[in-house]
């Protein structure tokens, strides 16, 4: 018996330590799942890191299409102690919708989406999903927010500015025409004329959505 509980013992600690761990983060009311890879060869869907924008995103910096790129500012490290991820590998995205709002009860949003990262000479494909950003008004006012927050008034959305768009939100705003379908992460730039945006250097939380293989 005691040959038998070693070995059980043994292979259950196997298979915890190739368990990917998984931790809820309250973000706002909204539960969302990040994960830490078991080495550093694969990034498992939920994989979070944080990534400053090079490039103003937003208003009038902006147009459906636009391609951009974001800096990794910390390594992502594995549950063995390896580096997935090193400080300095670049995201690389696209502006997939964008409205300006034209009337003060206008919502103005943008949508981003990443197709790719690279790091050490190679690249590869990336889905991800922004869970945190902040953006600036043209006055220069900050806002952030990671919640999925909104309002419906007389049929318009008010979400507020940074406000990350998803769920029944994100089906309102679809249904008022302002944006078509298109993968991405929704993003209120605010409600009315007064037009915000991404600045570039602002730092943005980034959620895989895909298992991505680096190695």
């Amino acid at each position: 018996m005691k040959p038998y509980f070693a070995l059980t013992i043994g292979a259950l600690g196997a298979i915890a330590a190739c368990t990917h761990h998984a931790a809820q983060v309250q973000s706002g009311g909204e539960v969302v799942t990040t994960t830490t890879p078991a080495t550093a060869s694969v990034l498992p869907v939920g994989t979070t890191m944080t990534a400053r924008v090079n490039q103003t995103l937003g208003g009038s910096a902006s147009r459906e299409g636009d391609q951009f790129t974001a800096t990794v500012t910390n390594a992502v490290v594995a549950q063995n102690g390896a580096t997935a991820i090193p400080a300095g590998a670049t995201l690389f995205g696209r502006v997939t919708g964008m409205h300006d709002a034209n009337s003060p009860a206008d919502q103005a949003v943008i949508r981003l989406a990443f197709d790719s990262i690279a790091f050490n000479g190679r690249a590869f494909p990336f889905g991800g999903n922004v869970s945190n950003v902040a953006v600036r008004s043209e006055s220069g006012a900050a806002s952030t927010s990671n919640a999925v927050r909104g309002s419906v008034a007389g049929g318009a959305v008010g979400a507020v500015a940074g406000a990350i768009i998803s769920g029944g939100e994100l089906n309102r705003v679809l249904t008022t025409g302002i944006l078509g379908a298109a993968a991405g992460t929704v993003i209120s730039l605010g409600v009315g004329t007064n037009h915000a945006v991404i600045p570039a250097g602002t730092n943005m939380t980034v959620r895989s959505t895909q298992e991505v293989r680096v190695r």
